[in-house]
């Protein structure tokens, strides 16, 4: 239990410092909007980077960088009317089944971003325009967030099997359906 606690601790400061870049990239994302519209209506000169920087990196970036996050407080959407009106047990058993597809589905995407990353380092690829963008820096974003996503899955399949077989009520790292609806209301 000591090590599933020290695990959790690990993945969850490694999640927020994901969170926490996500979040100046989100924040990045709408300074530079505020300026290129600013830009473009009152001094008719539009910031010509703005576009390629927002939607080749930031937003992926922003995308990438907080599934791990999203994943462990179990905001991706999901339909929960069943989850939320079975024995913990059988909760435990149907998240590890979902976490397990779940893990299996993200390696692949996993095997298929790094290929795609290092592809475009190795190759030297850019994006054409009035800036030559490096387009490995948007495909590393995506081991990087999805590493972390399959960490976070791994984590919590083994928390879940643990709990059912000592037969807790609780995983450790798991949110339960009354933590989700509280952190719905906040």
């Amino acid at each position: 239990m000591k090590f599933l606690q020290s695990c959790h601790r690990a993945i969850s400061a490694l999640e927020s410092l994901s969170g926490w870049v996500a979040s100046a990239c989100l924040f990045a994302i709408m300074v530079i909007v505020f300026f290129d519209v600013g830009m473009r209506y009152f001094l008719n000169s539009p910031l010509a980077w703005s576009y390629d920087l927002i939607s080749l990196y930031l937003m992926v970036a922003l995308f990438f960088l907080s599934l791990s996050i999203t994943q462990r407080d179990r905001h991706h959407v999901r339909v929960d009317i069943l989850l939320n009106h079975v024995s913990p047990p059988a909760r435990h058993a149907m998240n590890l089944v979902g976490d397990s597809i779940t893990t299996v589905v993200m390696l692949i995407i996993l095997y298929q971003g790094f290929l795609k990353f290092r592809d475009n380092w190795l190759t030297d690829g850019v994006v054409a325009g009035a800036i030559p963008w490096p387009t490995w820096l948007t495909a590393v974003f995506v081991p990087i967030g999805v590493g972390l996503l399959v960490l976070r899955l791994v984590f919590s399949a083994c928390s879940l099997a643990t709990a059912l077989v000592t037969r807790s009520a609780t995983a450790i790292g798991d949110v339960g359906p009354e933590q989700s609806l509280i952190q719905a209301e906040i």
